[in-house]
């Protein structure tokens, strides 16, 4: 891929780009006339604030509209509330005032977000055969989206940024793969410039802010050490533990495991080495997944922003803000949310005060109902529980949570399984993990004493929401998912890490420089995992590719045929993942839910006959010569029936792929 191939249009690109700076404007000036932003930071948190908004807007009137129509009322929602926030600022004329400030910042995001770019074109790890095919069927009119292994239940799952990728595939003719690596590419971008900007606003320093930032991108886990514990005590550790997921395909023992690479799908040129891809707390370098760096981006939003007890309009933004992020990471939401409780009750019970309480109602009534209503995980338990409470038929749905209680608390990995804090071998095992991190619990403890800059509303939310949330993860589990809670956990660790640097910084200053050394290795062994990492997705730039299921003939077909089937066509396809990505339309019922196939499916892939696809629905398959070349003479001999319609062929070498439609076989 090479960037004049990046856009297949570039009348789409003029006609997408105006949009995407009125809702950049938007923000900007919303940042400047409602909140408390400086100059500095106004035009970067703007752009933040911007693509936030139109989340949350888009997929909320995606309920009654199309897709385009969803687009262009929220570009239009977003300038027409910073337009009232303009017309009530005070003084008006201070919105553009030193301007110029924010033009250094701004730039530094624009050169991240192409080098990070660059590197996602070079990786299509985490479940692209998920996340593609639902960015695909978005971009083509599924809104709100459906499960895309079975598209007669809704998709319970985060999926604001892929709503985001879509908008960059039907406006701007972006491949869902460039677009997917876009989104990826904007999050990790706003989230290192938002967190070096809020870092210098507590410190006043440009190095601490630079540092201060790279610290919360490379920082991890330090499952790294583990390589110094002598062969004995792994061998003891390995007897405690169970090797799940990828750990599985890299190894059979723990010993085996760390001196492996990692086995997945989609790696760059180099894999990464399996002692720095952490079972918890992975780097941001490694948060390629499907909402990228959004939570990062979201907590250095909110603690830019922050809520106010007199303002309205502030307080609804947050909300929205909010929103979206139920939309896209439900699992910070659920954190704020239980933080928030938590600042309302200390607050009403140590000043005997209800000032909060006003505040956090403007603010939760409308992420709430949006969260409730609009779409995602939470939507979807929502239904689940009214279907329950009025003895209704329980609501089918894909990947929602069940959560379910854990007695004796331990630590869920993604890798290692449960870790028992009661047995001495897992008990070290968790140490060398995690006991680094345990820093940042009386580190980020600090801001509530801070008086230079006392946290606001939001940040003590996030505060308290990072602790509550952390032992709440070691008590609760998610049903058939050993390592699901873990995100609850990597959020709680990941907040109380971006509050915890301006601590750090403060103790720094005032130590010798014994204690400052200290520091200064720690900060080094929390970002080793990081710094590999990235050093590794740098040399996946040299190699850009699609993904690894989508080949060039497949590329021929989705430029021809890209949602230019009849809208209620069903493709078959061996992989049901490339099909849908490739035309934008489903390819039936498959799965009971990811990876999960169903047997009368599996049963319809090792003899596919064209009669009983149609019979189940399908009007046209997708074949490769892999796949045509191990079925038997007699499934293909019913494929020359006067009912089959070869409707292209492309052949390249010695591999081919046919479109054929089945449509008459009923």
């Amino acid at each position: 891929m090479v960037w004049s191939d990046f856009f297949s249009s570039y009348a789409a690109l003029l006609g997408f780009i105006p949009l995407a700076l009125l809702w950049s404007l938007g923000g900007y000036l919303s940042v400047r006339s409602v909140f408390c932003v400086s100059a500095r930071e106004s035009l970067v948190s703007g752009i933040g604030l911007g693509s936030v908004l139109v989340i949350v807007l888009t997929n909320l009137a995606s309920h009654w509209l199309s897709l385009q129509w969803s687009y262009l009322l929220a570009t239009l929602f977003v300038i027409g509330i910073a337009g009232v926030g303009v017309r009530f600022a005070n003084p008006r004329q201070a919105i553009f005032e030193s301007w110029q400030q924010s033009l250094p910042p701004f730039f530094v995001f624009l050169f991240l977000f192409v080098l990070f770019l660059k590197i996602n074109q070079g990786l299509a790890i985490f479940d692209e055969n998920y996340n593609l095919p639902i960015i695909s069927r978005m971009a083509a009119g599924d809104v709100p989206p459906h499960f895309p292994f079975d598209p007669n239940r809704p998709l319970a799952y985060h999926y604001g940024f892929h709503l985001m990728a879509a908008l960059f595939v039907n406006f701007a003719q972006l491949a869902p793969w460039s677009a997917f690596d876009v989104v990826r590419a904007l999050s990790h971008a706003l989230m290192l410039v938002l967190a070096a900007l809020w870092l210098y606003r507590q410190t006043q320093s440009l190095w601490a802010s630079v540092l201060g930032a790279g610290l919360i991108y490379l920082a991890g886990s330090t499952q790294w050490l583990l390589v110094f514990l002598p062969l004995p005590w792994l061998e003891r550790i390995n007897q405690s533990i169970t090797l799940t997921n990828t750990a599985l395909e890299s190894g059979s023992t723990l010993y085996e495991v760390l001196l492996s690479q990692w086995k997945i799908d989609g790696l760059g040129p180099i894999s990464y080495p399996f002692a720095f891809v952490n079972a918890l707390f992975k780097p941001q370098t490694l948060a390629l997944t499907s909402n990228g760096s959004f939570v990062g981006l979201a907590l250095c939003l909110f603690l830019l922003l922050e809520a106010s007890e007199n303002q309205f309009l502030r307080n609804l933004l947050l909300g929205l803000c909010l929103g979206c992020v139920a939309l896209t990471a439900e699992y910070l939401f659920g954190m704020v949310a239980l933080g928030s409780l938590m600042v309302v009750m200390v607050d009403s019970i140590r000043n005997r005060s209800l000032r909060f309480l006003s505040m956090a109602a403007q603010i939760w009534l409308p992420a709430i109902l949006l969260a409730l209503t609009s779409g995602g995980v939470l939507t979807v338990l929502f239904q689940r529980t009214l279907a329950g409470v009025f003895g209704q038929a329980s609501l089918e749905s894909c990947s929602a949570l069940q959560f379910a209680w854990t007695w004796p608390p331990s630590l869920s990995t993604l890798y290692f399984g449960k870790l028992s804090f009661f047995h001495l071998p897992t008990l070290l095992f968790i140490l060398i993990l995690i006991g680094p991190l345990l820093a940042v619990f009386p580190l980020s403890t600090k801001r509530l004493r801070s008086h230079t800059a006392p946290p606001g509303f939001l940040e003590k939310s996030i505060l308290f929401g990072a602790w509550l949330s952390f032992v709440t993860s070691l008590f609760i589990g998610i049903a058939d998912s050993v390592g699901g809670i873990t995100r609850l956990f990597d959020t709680a660790l990941f907040s109380l890490l971006i509050l915890s640097v301006p601590s750090l910084y403060s103790l720094w200053k005032r130590q010798h420089y014994p204690i400052q050394l200290l520091l200064v290795i720690w900060a080094v062994v929390l970002s080793m995992s990081g710094i590999v990492t990235f050093g590794v997705n740098l040399v996946a730039i040299a190699r850009p590719v699609t993904t690894y299921y989508i080949q060039g003939l497949d590329l021929m077909f989705y430029q021809k045929y890209w949602n230019r089937l009849k809208p209620n066509a069903q493709v078959f396809d061996p992989n049901p993942a490339r099909a849908m990505v490739v035309f934008g339309r489903p390819s039936g019922v498959t799965a009971a839910d990811y990876g999960r196939w169903l047997p009368e499916w599996e049963e319809m892939v090792a003899r596919p006959d064209p009669y009983q696809l149609a019979a189940a629905g399908y009007t046209h398959a997708y074949i490769a010569r892999g796949y045509w070349s191990k079925l038997d003479k007699g499934i293909t001999a019913l494929w020359q029936q006067a009912c089959v319609k070869l409707v292209e062929e492309r052949t390249f070498r010695m591999d081919y792929r046919r479109l054929y439609d089945i449509t008459a076989c009923r």
